[in-house]
């Protein structure tokens, strides 16, 4: 990072793996290769793409175990013990995306955690990387914060999208960014300056990377 031609995307890298966390002591063979596959080719990409990335890699999935997360009517529920697991769904929620701050309530944290169910992996045997395992999905469609989203992994991927979408996650990240680069306590007017790029753009993180430093505050 500090030979780098490119030391501000490199900062933007380290900024990046920081927002979406994995602990090297629970996950030590996997977080090099989270950096280099969910974090560093999205991050003048789309939140949404990143976010995608980093939820369904086996760094993400193992550290907040969610390959145990079971639906308690799922058919693997039938057959052997297990339940659900909410640790993914909560942080995507209260770090990731929203934070708690956009009103969600445990029912939804719940109801999202039953929309991941069946995300896992394989690390022993190809494909070598994030699978979807039917058996162990809960049934029927999921409703998040008032939004209703289909049962299987097409509910998860628009339950993420969405996420990644909404007002909430934009603002979060523009406040993040402006701490980070800017302040601890960053002028109002920096946080709104990037939450309008964040929204206007749909997340487009390299967009408002580059907004980032033509900002005064970033210089005084």
């Amino acid at each position: 990072a500090i030979t780098s031609a490119a030391p501000f995307r490199e900062r933007l890298v380290q900024f990046w793996a920081n927002h979406f966390t994995v602990a090297r002591g629970k996950v030590p063979y996997f977080t090099g290769h989270f950096i280099r596959e969910a974090i560093r080719p999205h991050v003048t990409g789309h939140f949404a793409d990143m976010l995608l990335a980093a939820v369904r890699h086996p760094a993400m999935i193992a550290y907040l175990d969610n390959q145990a997360s079971i639906g308690p009517n799922s058919r693997v529920a039938q057959t052997r013990p297990g339940g659900l697991n909410e640790n993914l769904a909560r942080e995507i929620l209260e770090l990731h995306t929203l934070t708690p701050a956009a009103g969600y309530t445990q029912a939804d944290v719940t109801s999202f955690a039953r929309s991941l169910t069946g995300w896992s992996f394989t690390a022993m045997r190809p494909p070598h990387g994030f699978v979807f395992r039917a058996a162990a999905h809960e049934p029927d469609p999921k409703t998040l914060m008032g939004q209703e989203f289909p049962e299987g992994e097409a509910g998860g991927l628009a339950a993420l999208a969405w996420l990644a979408d909404h007002e909430a996650t934009y603002r979060h990240l523009a406040r993040r960014l402006a701490i980070h680069f800017v302040a601890d306590t960053p002028p109002p007017d920096t946080i709104d300056a990037l939450f309008a790029v964040l929204q206007d753009t749909r997340g487009d993180l390299g967009a408002v990377a580059r907004h980032l430093v033509t900002l005064d505050a970033v210089w005084q």
